[in-house]
């Protein structure tokens, strides 16, 4: 029925208008202002809970502990007590039913965004290797949202079945200018100097920043470039991290903690009942004390063009970012409690937990965690941003393109790209231990990736072949027994995927171009430790062979 649809209703405005000119018979200018805005409503239907309880359990007869039901063995006191009625867990809905118990759950989300921005181009002077070209830019924005909720869903009304929700709102303005210039140093150095001012008003701390940068191209012939780069770099938190209301969810999760106290290994925890496997509250909140993320950077690479057709490229990078900022999650506070109380420097899965008991980590994990004083249960898990104190990377780009046109066969043209993660640092809090964690078990970024593609045409025809390479991957649970008898390796197998499109130029108006994506129909290597579907790291992709047809009409 009607009732059972979800309802979108999504309207967008993007309007900007500008000028540009010539300002002293030398510089081009540009003067831009313009605005956006999002307007969106859902509407979704979901069971409320009084309307599900009646439906389902029906009247209530009394509680556990009270009455006719004090004594019951194995049953904890304080729970309610119903007469299920198992025809309506199993049995069909009638419409009016299900229109008893249900009802429309309502959102309503705006975000607008205003700007103007100025730009300044020309030559400043000129010096014997050639002329100092410059570059500069005022800008100023305002960015505002509101998200508002249903208020059944609010994490202390639970009026809703199985449902929680959050609302938030707030803006923000910024005011920027900067600058950049190319000095021609000699006729084989270039020179690239740039800096920026940005300045933020909202409710947060974050105030100004200025960043600054520097790279240097040196061509010692026409064919090779040598070139390196220097910058630092500022970012605010973005506005929901900082605006959101509280909200919440209920999700099961396996209590480690609470295993390790009853003496339960963490690899039986997860089989060993209701005690340590159960529903509990989670929490997400806005922090507007986050601090803004800042960093710096450098590269040193080259640029080699062989011939005419065959060009060579390789980039080493490093990365610096402090107050770097992350959400942390309901599953990673609870394993990480483990990992802060158990004194065995493992995770539950059995890789190694970094940090000490007492750390400044384990100090903000645990106080996430509230539990239920009698029972020892969790009531709370408060999850949301969090700034780290420092997190680094260092890295390889190169690749390699090759091209040929003949008069017989058309044109070919060859890529092969290769991107390779070196190192992965990270520190959470001040004063702990510097971490490098690229090889953790618990880090799902891929550290290799590796892109080949070939492509052809000749007069109306095109075609391009791609092949994807997506790196190991570390496997799930280092403590599964498969791994500890030495019968699996460390990493799972990369995954290659290939994708293939044929396209012909019918008209001058009409193209039409046939895709077949994952042409082995092969899907993500299995990783046997991984316990729950899909079986293997969510990153990988689970669909197998997908054949398109794209059509484009050009209407004169």
């Amino acid at each position: 029925s009607e009732g059972t649809f979800q309802k979108f209703e999504e309207t967008s405005y993007d309007v900007a208008f500008g000028l540009r000119g010539t300002m002293f018979d030398r510089f081009d200018w540009e003067a831009t202002i313009g605005g956006a805005k999002y307007d969106a409503k859902r509407e979704r239907p979901r069971m409320t809970v009084t309307g599900a309880t009646n439906y389902f359990l029906g009247p209530r007869l009394g509680t556990t502990g009270t009455g006719p039901y004090t004594g019951l063995a194995g049953v904890p006191n304080g729970l309610p007590v119903y007469n299920l009625n198992l025809d309506r867990f199993y049995g069909p809905i009638s419409a009016a039913d299900y229109a008893s118990m249900s009802t429309m759950v309502k959102y309503h989300g705006v975000s607008d965004n205003v700007g103007a921005s100025f730009v300044l181009t020309g030559d400043l002077f000129d010096l014997p290797a050639g002329p100092v070209g410059f570059a500069t830019v005022l800008e100023a924005s305002r960015q505002s949202y509101d998200l508002k909720s249903d208020p059944r869903i609010f994490p202390a009304v639970r009026e809703i079945y199985n449902l929680t929700g959050t609302g938030g709102g707030g803006e923000r303005s910024r005011y920027a200018a900067g600058f950049e210039v190319k000095i021609p140093v000699f006729s084989m150095l270039t020179l690239n100097l740039a800096g920026r001012y940005d300045k933020y008003d909202d409710i947060t701390e974050v105030d100004d920043a200025r960043t600054w940068g520097a790279g240097l191209e040196f061509r010692p012939f026409e064919r090779l470039l040598i070139r390196g780069t220097y910058a630092t770099s500022f970012k605010a938190p973005d506005m929901h991290y900082v605006f959101s209301e509280r909200s919440g969810s209920f999700g099961g999760i396996t209590d480690f903690y609470r295993c390790f106290l009853a003496g339960i290994a963490p690899a039986l925890c997860g089989g060993s009942g209701g005690t340590y496997n159960y529903s509990a509250f989670t929490t997400s909140q806005g922090q507007p004390g986050l601090r803004e993320e800042t960093g710096n950077s450098w590269t040193a690479g080259f640029v080699w063009d062989v011939t005419d057709s065959l060009s060579v490229s390789a980039d080493y990078y490093e990365i610096e970012l402090e107050d770097v900022v992350t959400v942390q999650s309901g599953g990673a506070i609870l394993n990480a409690e483990y990992g802060c109380l158990s004194g065995t420097g493992l995770f539950p899965n059995g890789s190694v937990f970094p940090y000490a008991p007492g750390s400044a980590f384990c100090t903000e994990t645990l106080a996430r965690i509230d539990r239920d004083p009698t029972t020892n249960a969790i009531t709370e898990i408060r999850s949301g941003p969090i700034n780290l104190a420092f997190q680094g990377v260092k890295g390889i780009d190169a690749t390699v393109r090759w091209g040929i046109t003949t008069d017989r066969f058309g044109r070919f043209n060859t890529s092969l790209a290769w991107s390779h993660t070196l190192e992965q640092t990270q520190q959470a809090s001040k004063g702990d231990p510097l971490l490098s964690y690229r090889d953790f078990n618990n880090n799902s970024d891929i550290r290799s990736r590796v892109r080949w593609s070939t492509s052809w045409s000749k007069g109306d025809w095109d075609a391009t072949v791609l092949m994807n390479r997506i790196g190991s991957f570390p496997i799930w649970n280092p403590n599964n027994t498969r791994f500890t008898s030495g019968d699996l390796a460390s990493r799972v197998g990369p995954q290659i995927l290939w994708n293939l499109t044929v396209g012909k130029q019918i008209t001058d108006q009409l193209y039409l171009r046939a895709n077949v994506n994952n042409v082995f129909n092969r899907i993500a290597p299995r990783d046997n430790t991984f316990n729950s579907y899909p079986y293997f790291w969510q990153g990988n992709s689970p669909i197998g062979r997908e054949i398109g047809l794209e059509m484009q009409f050009k209407f004169n």
